[in-house]
């Protein structure tokens, strides 16, 4: 009984021993991943990005305002009364 007392106290020991040598590993290991490269997900914004302010998405969107102004000024209106 008292050898397996003695045995616990050694792991919980060790195991107290080992836990600032595992944090730096881990947080070393994590700024090494962090520096290889960007992920799937930002090149994805940035293609995003690159489309949406570039110079054909703001070709489109001039196109639109302009549509959009010629629909709006040459509209049929209901209205009998002469705006005043």
């Amino acid at each position: 009984m008292e050898g397996t007392k003695l045995q616990k106290q050694k792991v919980l020991t060790s195991a107290a021993e080992r836990w600032p040598l595992l944090l730096g590993i881990t947080l070393a290991m994590a700024g090494s991943a962090q520096a290889q490269g960007s992920s799937p997900w930002e090149n994805a914004v940035t293609v995003l990005q690159t489309a949406f302010t570039g110079p054909i998405a703001k070709g489109l969107a001039l196109v639109a305002i302009v549509i959009g102004g010629l629909t709006f000024a040459f509209a049929p209106s209901k209205r009998t009364s002469p705006i005043l």
